[in-house]
């Protein structure tokens, strides 16, 4: 029988292709005011002050005008892009659909800009701690006065501090109570939080296992997204601010945020005529975030590491 030739062996080929692990889906999505369609660098989300009654003292007496305050928060759009280049010569060497895998990566990607442009952990440069980049959730905020012609920013305001401590129901309702003094709207108020701070509640023995098993956090170690709690629908992310130890977890109300998006364009397939008229596939994003509302957001800082 003749020898099996070693230079007739062939490697294996599989048409399969899979994807690292990594956040697929926006978890901001839908917990703060969106504007779509923007033309220009900045979008105003407009702010109207409160209100005060005044008693009348004298009958037929001249009516008392008010004049609240009014001014704007300014979302700043920044301007993001992926491309990745697919080699015609490549491209028949191989049994996989790189177009459509590596469109599906790039959908991932836009996902995660998203998240970080709202909760402020990228794009900004240097994280840092919460409350130094401009922009997002935490960072600071530019307001505008145009009767005054000014600008001036404004950092965060209403912050639970870490105390040395992970995420424990004290935090959970001091952060509620802050939203509640500030006649913050029930409706529509949710809590991010990083997988660090979850583990730490699970084992809160302040929390009542009643309260858990309603959304049966213990049986599936955590809340399932949106489950609502304590007031708050529930989202964790892995993409809050974070220094040192310190993360920065996010108790809002949905209006006391925009998110503005002048432009986004989801897996453009085109050829590259520089690149030996090679396929180009890939994604634009041009939006920005910015806190419309100090009195609706509360950051809740943890120790990550207690």
């Amino acid at each position: 029988m003749a020898e099996q030739m070693p230079a007739w062996f062939i490697h294996a080929v599989s048409d399969q292709v899979h994807h690292l692990s990594q956040q697929k889906v926006q978890k901001a999505a839908g917990a703060v005011r969106l504007k779509t369609g923007v033309t220009g660098k900045t979008w105003p989300f407009n702010r109207l002050g409160k209100a005060a009654m005044s008693e009348v003292t004298v009958r037929d007496g001249d009516t008392v005008y008010i004049n609240p305050a009014q001014t704007k928060r300014r979302a700043v759009l920044r301007d993001f892009t992926a491309y990745v280049l697919i080699d015609e010569f490549d491209e028949v060497k191989t049994m996989t659909a790189p177009q459509s895998e590596f469109s599906q990566m790039l959908g991932y990607a836009l996902a995660r800009q998203y998240d970080d442009l709202v909760l402020g952990i990228a794009g900004l440069g240097a994280a840092g701690a919460a409350g130094t980049a401009v922009g997002g959730i935490l960072g600071l905020a530019t307001t505008v006065n145009e009767q005054a012609e000014s600008t001036s920013t404004q950092v965060m305001t209403q912050q639970v501090v870490n105390g040395s401590l992970n995420l424990t129901m004290s935090k959970i309702l001091d952060a509620k109570k802050l939203l509640d003094d500030a006649d913050a709207p029930d409706e529509d108020r949710y809590f991010f939080y990083s997988p660090s701070a979850m583990r730490k509640l699970l084992t809160d023995t302040t929390v009542t296992s009643a309260d858990f098993s309603t959304i049966q956090a213990l049986a599936r170690g955590g809340f399932p997204m949106d489950a609502t709690w304590c007031g708050f629908m529930w989202r964790m992310s892995t993409r809050l601010p974070k220094s040192g130890n310190i993360r920065s977890c996010i108790a809002l109300q949905k209006m006391g945020a925009g998110l503005a998006v002048g432009l986004v364009k989801e897996a453009i397939v085109s050829d590259a005529p520089h690149k030996n008229n090679n396929t180009q596939v890939g994604i634009k994003l041009s939006a920005g975030c910015v806190r419309v509302e100090e009195e609706l957001v509360v950051q809740v800082d943890i120790d990550e590491s207690v």
